[in-house]
């Protein structure tokens, strides 16, 4: 069962920062999750909100933003030191020569960002990328629509924190071959249904030892968690 640093090692760094990335490689972990939104000049950034207001020292909505004013923003505000909103290229060369996977989630289930997905596609690709190393996720399944219809080389999850009638049949319309549900979103005998279909089950946020050893037994295929350290060990257990 993989590991995915939710948002890099948030438990111990400013999420979502160059410093939480680097931290999940030392780590360990076998892929990292984070959030794509888009400024107003069509930069693709990593931050989880909507809004600069809760994770940096910056104000205004990132829709409403142009590159250079976001970058101004200190997203380490609540940690020691400085660090700046990444953008997606950035992230990308990081984690190109290191063999893991990115998960990269995009947060258009509030602000839509008419063009997010070709522009994702476009960094990708310009960036070379490995599409066997990429799945993109999303709250918002006409992003994953979108995305299918522009490229057929990405690993599309859909996201959900409720249930989904028929999961199995829906994931096959959209055309996705990963499920990641909330911790609380499916019963055990569900995800053991889509485990056995096939579906790459990988719950967000496992935070309890008890949650790691639920979705051990399940068979699922990967868990996110906020510390990969703290899992590594209780999984070795």
């Amino acid at each position: 069962m993989k590991l995915f640093a939710h948002r890099g090692v948030m438990a111990h760094y400013p999420e979502n920062t160059m410093a939480a990335f680097r931290a999940a490689i030392v780590a360990g972990a076998d892929g990292i999750e984070t959030d794509v939104h888009m400024t107003r000049d069509g930069e693709l950034v990593l931050i989880h909100d909507e809004s600069l207001e809760r994770t940096t020292d910056g104000r205004g909505r990132v829709v409403d933003l142009t590159i250079a004013e976001l970058r101004t923003a200190n997203a380490a505000v609540h940690f020691e030191g400085s660090e700046p909103v990444p953008t997606l290229e950035e992230f990308l060369a990081l984690v190109m020569p290191t063999g893991l996977c990115v998960n990269l989630e995009l947060k258009t289930d509030i602000e839509h960002y008419p063009g997010i997905e070709e522009r994702l596609v476009e960094v990708v690709e310009r960036t070379d990328f490995p599409a066997n190393r990429l799945v993109i996720s999303s709250f918002n399944h006409d992003t994953l629509r979108r995305l299918r219809k522009l490229s057929t080389d990405y690993e599309l999850a859909a996201l959900s924190s409720r249930r989904i009638a028929d999961p199995v049949a829906y994931l096959k319309q959209l055309d996705a071959s990963a499920f990641h549900p909330s911790v609380r979103a499916l019963t055990d005998d569900e995800i053991a249904t889509l485990v056995e279909a096939g579906v790459k089950v990988r719950p967000y946020t496992v935070k309890t030892l008890d949650q790691l050893t639920r979705f051990q037994k399940l068979g699922v295929d990967a868990l996110f968690v906020n510390d990969i350290e703290w899992a590594r060990t209780h999984l070795a257990l």
